[in-house]
């Protein structure tokens, strides 16, 4: 069936699945990521990234609700700088993440999607799966 997801990239900490139907590219991190480091955290959004331009989905997710790495401010720059500007040369047109209920500026504690650094689309941050899709199907 042309239309079922299919897995096109993992590694220790997540799993890449994408949705044809949807042109939706999702990151599902794995609980292990207790244990990663930075380095790991890196090279999974590399991975990321390469499917985008590779795919060039419409929308990307990240499934954080399992993610437990602490993320060094040094990183983030480094995200901003080599992995956004492929996102945006991907063409995503709005990025969500799922988190859970203990993650601060959700869209179900009253944050609005927007930019992230040099992102040229939204992002926002789910508490529950139907507001992640209602969100991205608008």
């Amino acid at each position: 069936m042309a239309h079922q997801s299919q897995q096109v990239a993992a590694n220790e900490w997540g799993t890449l699945t994408y949705f044809p139907e949807w042109k939706t590219l999702e990151l599902k991190w794995l609980a292990n990521t207790r244990a990663m480091g930075d380095e790991g955290f890196r090279k999974t959004l590399e991975l990321l990234a390469d499917q985008g331009l590779k795919l060039h989905p419409t929308y990307m997710i990240i499934d954080a609700v399992e993610f437990h790495h602490h993320v060094a401010d040094a990183t983030f720059a480094w995200r901003d700088q080599y992995i956004i500007p492929r996102y945006n040369q991907a063409g995503i047109q709005k990025f969500a993440f799922l988190a859970t209920d203990q993650m601060p500026n959700t869209v179900e504690k009253g944050a609005q999607p927007a930019p992230d650094g040099p992102a040229t689309f939204p992002t926002a941050w789910f508490e529950t799966r139907d507001r992640l899709y209602a969100w991205l199907m608008a």
